[in-house]
């Protein structure tokens, strides 16, 4: 039986805001029914890492926070600590990077809480059997919720070539130790010939795993540093590759891709495992940027505002919004400018389907679903 997706598209006049709207989503979907009397209700987010201007618009939090009380729940806005270097990396800047993003108890209408503590390390394994990695590291913040809502910005990304609920979840309730158990797989190297030297994967790298080395003059080329990886220090983040400019560290893609969308499904099962009945899901496809808000930049959106949607399933809502996305029309002067095809893979030439497929399959949801425009 296919799931249901409601939908309103992203148009606004002075009779209709797009915040009515998403108000009137979360009560044609009921995501109300999620909250008993005096639960605590996470409301997960990515707050976003100063720099990038594309994440999640506060107001939007501040509604369902408001939502949230008039059902009787306590409302808490969570994210967790990040892997990489940033601002997002130990609680106290993380705090700091939420305000400056405009994310503060005030202009939420509830508090903040890192769901991993100040370092971290405030996490539990959750068993799960009959997956293959077996167990997941998650966020204690996100365990201790009596409810959730996920609130996710649709986006690509540079390592699974889609983020959406289904990440959000996996990747953004796992402890930084989890973190990096779902970047294992992966393994960049630098193409030396497109490497400028200009050191901005050097600065980016969370285990200072590359250096700058002199390369040997060849073809006529004059002596250059050029970045080195050392691949027995690296852990897989994939932070060098979003942060080279030229191109200069692509990621080799013949297993990691699936590898990592297998775990962060897994992981989002982590998550919602001990929440049956209790989570609730509200997608935003707006400015939907090449890459994650974990980013320091935030490049032009590849297809037009699209809408939001909600579902009290994960693989629905997620299956939804890539085709929605799948549908729009590429923009002039984005990354998938002149694009034919699947904008998702004008981006990144990576498939997304896989997390999709493999949610499915350990009983996460459905990804057959019937979409509601309202």
């Amino acid at each position: 039986m296919p799931s249901k997706v409601f939908f309103h598209d992203s148009r606004a006049s002075s009779r209709r805001s797009r915040l009515e709207k998403v108000r009137d989503l979360f009560a044609r979907a009921d995501l109300a029914a999620v909250v008993a009397e005096g639960d605590r209700v996470a409301i997960k987010v990515h707050w976003g890492e100063p720099g990038n201007v594309a994440f999640l618009p506060p107001p939007y939090v501040r509604l369902i926070a408001e939502e949230v009380r008039k059902a009787g729940g306590l409302p808490y806005v969570t994210d967790a600590n990040t892997l990489y270097v940033g601002m997002r990396r130990d609680a106290v800047q993380n705090l700091m990077a939420a305000a400056h993003n405009g994310y503060t108890p005030e202009t939420l209408t509830a508090p903040l809480i890192v769901a991993d503590g100040v370092k971290g390390r405030d996490g539990r394994e959750v068993e799960l059997p009959g997956t293959s990695l077996g167990k997941a590291k998650i966020a204690s913040g996100i365990l201790d919720a009596d409810a959730m809502l996920v609130l996710s910005h649709v986006k690509s990304h540079m390592l699974m070539g889609f983020g959406g609920a289904l990440k959000n979840l996996g990747m953004g309730c796992a402890t930084p130790a989890g973190k990096q158990i779902l970047h294992s797989d992966v393994r960049p190297r630098v193409e030396a010939d497109k490497c400028r030297g200009d050191g901005a994967c050097v600065r980016r790298c969370p285990v200072n795993c590359i250096d700058l080395v002199e390369r040997e003059p060849s073809s006529g080329r004059a002596a250059r540093k050029v970045a080195r990886i050392d691949s027995a220090r690296c852990i897989g983040c994939g932070e060098c590759t979003a942060a080279c400019p030229h191109e200069a560290i692509p990621v080799r893609w013949k297993t990691s891709a699936e590898a990592i969308q297998r775990k962060t499904a897994e992981y989002a099962l982590g998550a919602v495992k001990d929440k049956p009945g209790k989570v609730g899901y509200l997608n935003f496809i707006l400015q939907v940027t090449p890459d994650c808000d974990c980013c320091h930049w935030s490049d032009n959106a590849f297809v037009p505002d699209v809408g939001f949607l909600a579902s009290t399933d994960p693989v629905a809502i997620d299956a939804a919004s890539l085709d929605l996305v799948r549908a729009a029309p590429p923009l002039p002067g984005s990354r998938a400018e002149g694009c034919r095809g699947d904008p998702w893979r004008a981006v990144y030439d990576i498939d997304p389907n896989f997390i999709l497929e493999h949610a499915e399959k350990i009983g996460l949801g459905t990804r057959d679903y019937k979409l509601v425009k309202l």
